[in-house]
C-alpha cells in the first residue's frame, strides 16, 4: 500500500489518538474494506495515448528465450508484466508480441 494512502487511512481512523489502540474489530473491517475494493475503469483513451509502465517481473528471473520464470517452473510472463522499457512510437507494442511469440512457442 502507497504511504501516502496508508497515512490517509491512518489519519481517519485514529483521530486524535494512536494506531495502536484502534480496536482490532475496527482494523480487520478495514483491511476486509481495502482488499475487497476494486477499480472500475469508465473509459479509455485508446491507443493514441497508450504509454509503458515502469516495474514488473525482472528479466534476470526469466528464461530469454522461453519467457518463462526460472523460480517456478511452468510460469511464464510477457508483454508490460516484465521490466522492460522502450521508447513510445511501437516499441512496447513489439515487445508484448515478441515476447508472447517466444512464450507460445515454448507452451
Amino acid at each position: 500500500m502507497p504511504a501516502r494512502l496508508a497515512q490517509a487511512l491512518a489519519d481517519g481512523v485514529a483521530a486524535g489518538q494512536s494506531m495502536a489502540n484502534v480496536p482490532d474489530r475496527i482494523l480487520d473491517a478495514i483491511a476486509d474494506q481495502i482488499s475487497r475494493f476494486k477499480v472500475r475503469p469508465t473509459e479509455s483513451e485508446r491507443w493514441a495515448k497508450a504509454e509503458v509502465t515502469v516495474g514488473g517481473i525482472d528479466t534476470a528471473g526469466l528464461s530469454s528465450k522461453t519467457m518463462e520464470a526460472r523460480a517456478v517452473p511452468g510460469l511464464y510472463a510477457i508483454g508490460e508484466a516484465v521490466d522492460v522499457t522502450g521508447w513510445l512510437g511501437g516499441y512496447n507494442f513489439q515487445w508484448a508480441w515478441s515476447s508472447g511469440w517466444c512464450a507460445g512457442n515454448a507452451i
